[in-house]
């Protein structure tokens, strides 16, 4: 069977629609369906706005001009409204990411619920308004969806080619299925191979080939002998960075041992950074790694994956996109096990 992966789009858009939102998008069945078109204009933007944005963003605000449609951001700011106040009326309590912003918004802070969201003690915030907690739930809709998608795309284009990394992570999945029955989160955490290839995949293919931060204060790098003043735009070259020879040698092999601890341990811990580091590290950063796993899992356990030779080889990306992505997608041919 030939699949364009276009489908684990889909799957990124109901999972995260319903962590985030408690909201069944159903975009399996309707690929075409609101959610899944609203999901895919966060990240068509015109180049010239993201070169603007990047190089000179005084112009986009001077005019008001957003790289967010407005369409798009009216969109997930009723639905999160119209959410929060169905869950008000009607009393409705789920361990989902809303719930969280819904007691930080009422109380200032999240409440402890033993396993299941990891919080041991109270930590005291301040409130969130209702503006705030709408950001941050189309933050992390925004950033779990589509670089998930692409991860696991990226992933099954490399095991489609290494069809011997690709048996290695399948018998890690056979035997963590067997030992526990089910898909669980321990036996997810139990696949190290599978981690190793999502990270050389996230290496190779970082979602996001550059970030952007301001300075927060004045800094002084002596090894260029540059000075920074506070305020100054910052580019972070994270694709670059993922490619430089120096610290991955012979970078465009797929080599997901480049993870084993060992290798790990003599690289700077910022030379890898597909999700940003520091207090500004991506939000979703876990999820994205677990929805990944779990997707790659229940695929992996039940195929086996080559290439269409629709598919470019070495791969092409799109010229303008939020997201590094594949110009022409990527065809996959898929055999039962």
């Amino acid at each position: 069977m030939k699949c364009n992966v276009r489908l684990i789009n889909r799957y990124t858009t109901d999972v995260i629609m319903t962590t985030a939102f408690g909201v069944k998008s159903n975009c399996i069945e309707e690929p075409n369906n609101e959610y899944r078109s609203m999901g895919k204009k966060i990240f068509d933007i015109n180049s010239i706005w993201i070169a603007l944005f990047m190089f000179a963003p005084q112009i986009l605000e001077f005019f008001s001009i957003s790289l967010t449609p407005r369409e798009v951001s009216s969109f997930y700011m009723n639905m999160f409204r119209e959410n929060v106040e169905y869950r008000d009326k009607h009393n409705v309590v789920r361990h989902d990411f809303m719930n969280l912003l819904i007691q930080l918004m009422k109380k200032g802070y999240v409440e402890s619920d033993g396993d299941k969201n990891g919080i041991d003690e109270p930590s005291t915030v301040s409130k969130l308004t209702m503006t705030e907690a709408t950001a941050q739930s189309y933050v992390f809709f925004a950033a779990g969806f589509e670089t998930s998608s692409t991860t696991a795309t990226f992933a099954l284009y490399e095991l489609a080619q290494h069809h011997d990394i690709q048996d290695k992570v399948r018998e890690e999945i056979d035997e963590s299925l067997t030992k526990h029955g089910e898909l669980t989160y321990d036996a997810i955490n139990e696949m190290t191979y599978l981690h190793k290839v999502i990270n050389e995949t996230l290496r190779k293919y970082p979602p996001l080939p550059l970030l952007n931060r301001i300075c927060t204060k004045d800094v002084y790098l002596p090894i260029v002998n540059v000075h920074l003043p506070k305020g100054t735009a910052i580019t972070i070259p994270v694709y670059g960075l993922h490619h430089d020879p120096l610290i991955y040698p012979d970078p465009e092999k797929f080599d997901p041992e480049r993870f084993n601890t060992d290798a790990v341990k003599k690289r700077h811990p910022y030379a890898y950074m597909p999700f940003g580091e520091g207090p500004r590290i991506c939000i979703g950063a876990r999820f994205g790694y677990v929805q990944t796993k779990v997707g790659l899992v229940n695929l992996l356990s039940k195929y086996k994956f080559d290439l269409d030779p629709r598919t470019h080889v070495p791969i092409v990306f799109k010229e303008s996109s939020g997201v590094l992505a594949a110009k022409g997608g990527v065809h996959l041919i898929i055999k039962p096990r």
